[in-house]
């Protein structure tokens, strides 16, 4: 999908040792019916649940890369992996996932658009998040920015020129929001209380609010694909490497298996 990105034939995958981390790019398109087979019983009720058949595919699409990628560096069939979703708050099924059964293996998952993307580590919790930078408009942006973005945020968005609005504030978006994803705070930090770095500049936490106490993460940058905006966290300090890999071939690779 971009030229940042491996392309590994299926059995290949390179080794996930502790401190690296692999991210997996996918289109909707990269899943086929056959796929379908992977879903738990759960999973398919989710699916079945969600309205518009783009948000479908892309919900299918995650699921699939998470089971493909998991299954072989757990070294157990994708249809059997026990993927936990439990939230720790109030119990349903939207909290950050995990495998209660190799614990040691840490993931996150985001989709936009035509664009499916998933981390995988080993050891520390990771967040990930992709958007599609969308023609806001200029009410919408301000509105939005005033609950997820600092005041010193939102000055520098409203100083880019108009047509450069959307994209920062993209950035800072997607910086904050896989800062929480990592450290599993998403449903109680505030957003406009964290500050990263301005969408230009390396992308780094310089004020954190987590509810529970735990140090910020680092964040990385990504090389999604045109018009889209992403970074990825990972918690307990650098990883020793990070990969982009193109889940695509994988993918396709498992469909004529099956």
């Amino acid at each position: 999908m971009t030229t940042g990105q491996l392309t590994v034939p299926a059995g290949r995958l390179p080794a996930l040792v502790p401190g690296a981390c692999q991210v997996w790019w996918a289109r909707p398109d990269d899943v086929a019916s056959e796929h379908d087979a992977l879903l738990s019983p759960d999973e398919l009720q989710r699916r079945c649940r969600i309205l518009r058949a783009a948000d479908r595919e892309r919900f299918t699409a995650g699921v699939v890369v998470v089971r493909t990628v998991l299954g072989v560096h757990a070294g157990r069939p994708p249809d059997a992996l026990r993927i936990d979703r439990t939230c720790p708050l109030c119990g349903r099924q939207h909290g950050k996932p995990h495998l209660p059964e190799v614990p040691d293996l840490q993931f996150s998952v985001s989709h936009s658009a035509g664009c499916v993307v998933v981390a995988v580590g080993r050891g520390a919790p990771v967040g990930i998040d992709v958007e599609h930078v969308a023609s806001w408009d200029a009410a919408d942006l301000d509105e939005v920015a005033q609950l997820t973005l600092a005041r010193e945020e939102r000055a520098v968005v409203s100083r880019q020129p108009a047509g450069l609005r959307a994209a920062a504030f993209t950035t800072y978006w997607t910086r904050k929001e896989a800062a929480v994803k990592a450290t599993g705070a998403g449903l109680t930090a505030p957003l406009d209380e964290i500050v990263v770095s301005a969408p230009t500049a390396p992308p780094r936490v310089l004020r954190w609010s987590d509810p529970a106490g735990g140090n910020p993460p680092v964040l990385r940058t990504l090389r999604p694909p045109a018009g889209f905006a992403a970074a990825l966290a990972v918690a307990g300090g650098m990883p020793a490497s990070v990969v982009e890999l193109d889940a695509g071939p994988l993918l396709r690779a498992l469909s004529a298996a099956g």
